[in-house]
């Protein structure tokens, strides 16, 4: 899958008349084998919670909102109906590269915030992520929701 999604970025740059693509360090790249490579792509304009980033979903059930948020990115993923559409669209502090996901039509990046499984980054999709909050969608239906992922990871720095 991940050389799938590299193979489809690059042909993506292609059509979209980016010349070079260059990152000024190579955290964002994983070694598959020997004569491949894969990227680390950041969806742009949402943030979710981190993996082991727990939330009570009732009030005597505390699950990982991290792995909840990733389970639902896949089954979207897989869903979706059309084909799978990546736009690079810059990269980010951690030289990851930022990315638009679309399925056919659909911007899965704005659909996990309108269904309430990530924040919207910023003001990218901030009305979204009221209109999700306001109907308890996702885990804003939880119990305890999970706090934003960036205070989340301040506290937990190791």
């Amino acid at each position: 899958m991940k050389l799938f999604i590299f193979s489809l970025f690059i042909s993506f740059s292609a059509l979209a008349n980016i010349d070079n693509f260059s990152l000024s360090s190579d955290r964002s790249l994983y070694i598959v084998d020997g004569d491949s490579i894969s990227l680390q792509m950041r969806l742009a304009g949402i943030d979710t919670p981190e993996i082991k980033q727990n939330c009570r979903q009732y009030s005597d059930r505390i699950i990982d909102c991290g792995q909840l948020s990733k389970r639902y990115l896949k089954r979207l993923l897989k869903s979706l109906p059309g084909k799978l559409s990546i736009q690079p669209i810059g990269v980010d502090h951690y030289q990851r590269i930022l990315v638009r996901v679309y399925k056919g039509d659909i911007n899965v990046g704005k659909l996990m915030v309108e269904s309430g499984m990530a924040f919207s980054y910023k003001n990218t999709y901030k009305q979204a992520e009221k209109d999700a909050k306001a109907e308890k969608l996702g885990f804003w239906g939880f119990y305890t929701p999970p706090i934003e992922s960036y205070k989340w990871r301040k506290v937990n720095r190791n």
